[in-house]
């Protein structure tokens, strides 16, 4: 086991590659692996249904199909990507389908708007923005697990105050809760609810009790 090490740093020292999650959702080492060449040994699951049209791709559906397929992948030698697949794992070719797998038809649209959904997502991408805003809205990512990610307000204010540092121009550094919300959302009740929880410190993130 070689512990953390860049894939790029083995390229010669490996040709097969195992894989056995079934939770991981972005595959992203499986990707690098037949990338570079290798042999990769995966199960049958949906978050691999990509890898499957490759042929070093070894997918398995139970104990014995894995071990057949790591004993011919150790007696065999990979089959060089053609420049069809090593388009597969550019930039371009995912950019291109994440546009197929998002391209909403024109029958679609009347459906969704049949059905009301348009507006119901429309009033779900309000929300999440005006939540996500200022210093609350770092907050409420750490309430929710955002970790050191989190920190988006708070990464882009240091950002545009050190700007205004070089630059010699004077700044509050204060927090003002009042500018944190939209003038539309800004007046609701539950806008309120939330600045003077937390301006009172009535609530500390981390010290959940439920």
């Amino acid at each position: 086991m070689h512990g953390k090490v860049d894939h790029a740093a083995l390229k010669d020292k490996y040709k097969v590659f195992l894989n056995p999650s079934v939770s991981e959702v972005l595959c992203t080492t499986t990707a690098e692996a037949l990338a570079m060449g290798k042999f990769v040994i995966i199960p049958y699951h949906p978050s691999n249904q990509f890898f499957m049209q490759f042929p070093n791709c070894l997918a398995y559906r139970n104990e014995f199909e894995f071990a057949a397929n790591l004993r011919w992948a150790l007696a065999h030698e990979p089959e060089p990507l053609s420049l069809e697949q090593q388009y597969m794992f550019t930039w371009e070719a995912a950019t291109e389908r994440l546009i197929g797998a998002s391209a909403v038809t024109i029958g679609d649209e009347r459906h969704r708007k049949q059905l009301g959904t348009s507006k119901v997502d429309e009033r779900i991408a309000w929300f999440h923005h005006e939540m996500g805003k200022g210093a609350m809205g770092d907050t409420l990512r750490k309430i929710l697990g955002g970790g050191p990610a989190a920190d988006q307000f708070k990464y882009e204010n240091a950002k545009i105050l050190m700007a205004m540092d070089r630059e010699h121009i004077p700044h509050n550094n204060s927090e003002n809760y009042g500018e944190l919300f939209s003038k539309k959302f800004n007046g609701s009740v539950l806008a309120e609810a939330i600045k003077v929880t937390f301006a009172n410190g009535a609530f500390v993130p981390g010290n959940l009790e439920l």
